[in-house]
């Protein structure tokens, strides 16, 4: 994957008081949404392109690879039926994440290869929605386990509730705006709007902003 990089962008760290998340972050949107990914070979565009036509059916009862089984407790409100089948899937390169939902679990896979990253249980009662466990991919860096809960939490805030949130950015990753910049845009694409080094699973949706 290449990606063609936009004019000096203006990366501004606002602190607690200076946004309604309360936690000190990285505006990291003048990066984010003039990003443009395009495909390093034309197999990764052709593969991206049939991903589209997926339904998710075949990652139902899957579990990522090597996954580590981590218990959490992630609150939602949520009010309706439910129905198997894609909650979200990518529309341009830019975005990073297909997610989808069966038997009780969600399922959130990249949208560029299919891979697998995360499953979550999930159960829905009357006025919220509680996700109990995820299965993860990604728990080799430091702090991946807690990394993991918050990627998942972000992802369902952003692409599901369609709410701009911060995310979490790993403790290795140096505070150098351009630095974390580009791991937001590596991560999350053109959804990522916040990032923080700080824990965001405690920033409840309604105090997030409904994405325009």
């Amino acid at each position: 994957m290449t990606e063609a990089l936009p004019p000096v962008p203006e990366l501004l760290w606002l602190e607690r008081e200076q946004n309604p998340f309360n936690v000190r972050c990285l505006d990291v949107r003048s990066f984010t949404t003039t990003m443009i990914s395009t495909a390093a070979d034309q197999r990764q565009a052709i593969q991206f392109r049939e991903l589209r036509n997926s339904k998710g059916e075949e990652y139902n009862g899957k579990i990522p690879e090597n996954a580590a089984h981590i218990e959490c407790q992630l609150r939602y409100p949520h009010q309706g039926a439910t129905r198997d089948g894609p909650l979200f899937m990518a529309k341009e390169m830019e975005d990073k994440w297909d997610v989808f939902l069966y038997g009780g679990h969600l399922y959130f896979t990249r949208s560029w290869t299919g891979m697998l990253v995360y499953r979550a249980e999930i159960s829905f009662l009357d006025t919220y929605a509680i996700i109990s466990s995820i299965d993860s991919l990604q728990v080799g860096t430091q702090g991946g386990v807690w990394l993991a809960v918050c990627a998942v939490d972000f992802l369902v805030k952003s692409l599901l509730y369609r709410r701009i949130a911060p995310h979490t950015v790993p403790p290795s990753i140096p505070e150098d705006e351009m630095g974390i910049a580009a791991y937001s845009f590596r991560e999350y694409g053109r959804w990522a709007s916040y990032a923080t080094y700080e824990d965001t699973t405690r920033i409840p949706v309604n105090s997030c902003p409904v994405r325009g």
